[in-house]
């Protein structure tokens, strides 16, 4: 009996919740933890969409820092003992060579004082390369002029190479040349903001025009640059004419935007995008990192190394480049 009445009970208590919890409407949450709840869903799923991107740049930036890696050349390396027998030995140090080129350069200037101060910083930028062809095949020696070690790089044959059509036409004049028009109307857009001058305009950068011609019936690719009226005149196959290596490395270096809505502005937007969301990560990972109190200490430590590591890095960067101009 004490079940039989209890269970109605029960039934009738949770029916009259139920009933007022439907009166009171949809449970919302508060604004600030809708707006974390945001950023988080922001985080997540940018990086999900952008991760061939992501992988892409890390990887094709490796690349540039490490022929070895996926590499499209067979790489010889030789010891630097073979390298000094090679007659590596007479190959000056960074301080001699600097020496030797102010002793030159003050033979040279007549009265004019050239002085190697202690701290002359000289250093080697690069390494030193050379270059031979046998049977079509391209062999390039590099030499550390520090260590003395050597490697032989030899690139295989290009497979997609061009073929080149009108050899005998490397240049041509048209009349008229589109580039007198652009150049009177440059004058004209320099007069209008108020900039005049004597002197006449230069072209500045290599605008080409690309496109696809019939070279005795056969299908042809012809770039035309506008500069000076050099023009290229190649088989067309359908093939970019480099390798896969080559081409990952080239999306990582393409910039700008062409006039046309192609592939390569398709690219450039991505670019973009990939840039808006990098910095989107970064300061939703901040978000995210403040709001769990216990990590905020180590957190703290870590932002502060890496922004000591980043300014460190700057300014050693920047001292580089400004010393050699590269």
């Amino acid at each position: 009996m004490v079940d039989a009445v209890t269970k109605p009970d029960v039934l009738e208590h949770a029916g009259t919740s139920e009933v007022t919890e439907n009166n009171r409407g949809p449970h919302r949450r508060p604004l600030w933890s809708r707006v974390k709840i945001l950023v988080r869903r922001i985080h997540l799923y940018s990086g999900l969409f952008l991760l061939p991107w992501v992988f892409l740049y890390a990887v094709t930036g490796a690349m540039f820092n490490h022929q070895n890696l996926f590499p499209d050349v067979s790489i010889q390396h030789v010891n630097g003992v073979a390298s000094v027998d090679a007659a590596m030995h007479e190959f000056p140090s960074s301080a001699r060579l600097a020496q030797q080129v102010v002793d030159t350069l003050q033979a040279l200037s007549g009265d004019t004082a050239i002085t190697l101060p202690v701290n002359h910083r000289a250093e080697f930028t690069n390494e030193v390369m050379f270059e031979v062809n046998k049977s079509g095949i391209r062999h390039v020696v590099h030499i550390d002029p520090v260590s003395k070690a050597s490697r032989v790089l030899t690139h295989p044959r290009n497979e997609e190479s061009p073929e080149t059509l009108l050899n005998a036409i490397n240049n041509i004049n048209l009349d008229p040349n589109p580039l007198d028009a652009a150049q009177a109307s440059a004058k004209q857009i320099l007069s209008s903001v108020g900039i005049e001058s004597e002197s006449s305009l230069r072209p500045f950068g290599w605008t080409k025009l690309n496109f696809l011609a019939n070279v005795d019936g056969e299908p042809a690719r012809v770039t035309y640059v506008l500069k000076d009226g050099h023009v290229d005149v190649t088989k067309y196959s359908d093939q970019d004419g480099m390798t896969q290596r080559h081409f990952l490395m080239r999306l990582h270096t393409s910039h700008g935007q062409p006039p046309h809505w192609n592939g390569r502005m398709f690219w450039s937007v991505a670019v973009d995008v990939m840039a808006i969301a990098m910095v989107c990560w970064g300061l939703t990972g901040i978000f995210m990192w403040w709001q769990l109190k216990r990590s905020r200490l180590l957190g703290t430590v870590v932002i502060a190394l890496s922004v000591v590591t980043a300014t460190v890095m700057y300014f050693c960067v920047h001292d580089f480049y400004a010393t050699t101009r590269l």
